[in-house]
């Protein structure tokens, strides 16, 4: 077990547990299951899709840890903090304009009349990042993190936070930025669970960016056959 100095970031995919409502369309007498295996297939490619998109936004600064359904956890150990987190922070704007450019190019998923096709033009991101020490621990292919900062992070994703688009900054990774210039910062507090009051800088995106319309019935009917090839 080795203990390091690092940074550690979750990047959450808002919106996933409306975006598949799975479980009550299983308890449908007759067509349920069926239905609920249909439906489930196509959230599960238009995840997966937006998640390799989060993923190849980070990988050139960050190592992916694991996939935690709907969310990355990413990691580095850290040699010059200060250099560090102001990079961190270019990458987290590019993974913010990715993730919404995938979301448009894949709103002709919207001729499917399922409900994750429908529902995901109202998925968002929101990225929490800290400063810390954590343990590494290696078996096989295998790279487990633990420790008190890996244990906040998570914990900061279960916020009262009324937004569904948002980056989260703990003090301890603010620090390291003297100015944030382009984003609008708002301090804030947060009870964190065995952590107790939590104060951290909050940049709230959901008025900053124009939510995807709704298709069009003849925009469906276009896009049709590329929906059904984006599932083939």
């Amino acid at each position: 077990m080795n203990k390091v100095n690092g940074f550690l970031l979750m990047a959450d995919i808002s919106g996933f547990t409306d975006f598949i409502k799975i479980h009550n369309m299983k308890k449908k007498p007759l067509i349920g299951s069926k239905l609920a295996s249909y439906w489930e297939s196509h959230a599960e490619i238009i995840i997966k899709d937006l998640l390799e998109t989060i993923i190849t936004s980070f990988e050139p600064i960050m190592k992916l840890n694991k996939i935690e359904g709907d969310a990355a956890f990413f990691y580095v150990e850290s040699l010059k903090p200060k250099d560090e987190a102001f990079n961190i922070l270019r990458f987290m704007r590019l993974a913010n304009d990715n993730f919404k450019c995938k979301l448009s190019k894949l709103q002709f998923v919207q001729s499917c009349p399922c409900d994750p096709c429908q529902q995901a033009r109202n998925l968002s991101l929101k990225i929490v990042v800290h400063y810390g020490s954590f343990h590494i621990t290696k078996i096989r292919d295998f790279t487990e993190l633990s420790g008190e900062s890996v244990i906040l992070i998570h914990r900061l994703l279960k916020n009262s936070i009324k937004s569904d688009e948002y980056w989260l900054l703990t003090n301890q990774f603010s620090k390291f930025i003297e100015t944030y210039q382009d984003y609008q910062i708002e301090k804030i507090s947060q009870k964190v669970e065995n952590f107790g009051k939590i104060d951290l800088d909050f940049v709230n995106f959901n008025e900053t960016y124009d939510t995807y319309a709704k298709k069009s019935i003849l925009s469906k009917i276009f896009n049709f056959p590329k929906m059904l090839m984006y599932y083939k």
